[in-house]
């Protein structure tokens, strides 16, 4: 006679509907802090083309309206101080994306198209979504 194992990682799989509504999937420490990390790459790459369309637009402003001009001035002064602040990150994250030095933390290949300036939130190779940490299909 077998010997009976208790608990349900033990056994294998489930049949018990509870058991089944109940299992869930991790991911490895590594993989979330990854992924959490290219978000992070990812609103600092994409943040900058708002923040440059916000400056376009306060410069239009004050162009249209020239006697708004010094209240828009200080209006728009924390992005002005915003925009170099942001810049030199920017380079560097928007290079790394484009010359594929950042990974996809599920294939490790490069996660962003090569010459595209809006990074996309899934890997274009394995569609990995970064904010739901599951691929395209998964349940």
């Amino acid at each position: 006679m077998r010997p009976r194992r208790h608990g349900a990682l033990l056994c294998g799989p489930s049949t018990s509907p509870l058991e089944v509504a109940v299992e869930t999937f991790s991911f490895a420490p590594w993989m979330t802090a990854r992924a959490k990390r290219l978000r992070l790459y990812r609103l600092v790459a994409n943040s900058f083309w708002f923040l440059l369309g916000l400056i376009l637009l306060a410069n239009l402003l004050r162009w249209a309206l020239p006697q708004l001009g010094s209240i828009l001035g200080y209006l728009f002064l924390p992005l002005g101080i915003l925009i170099p602040l942001l810049g030199i990150p920017w380079l560097i994250i928007s290079w790394g994306f484009s010359s594929g030095a950042i990974k996809c933390p599920s294939c490790d290949a490069r996660f962003a198209p090569r010459f595209w300036p809006w990074v996309p939130k899934s890997c274009q190779n394995c569609h990995y979504d970064i904010y739901t940490l599951r691929h395209r299909g998964d349940f």
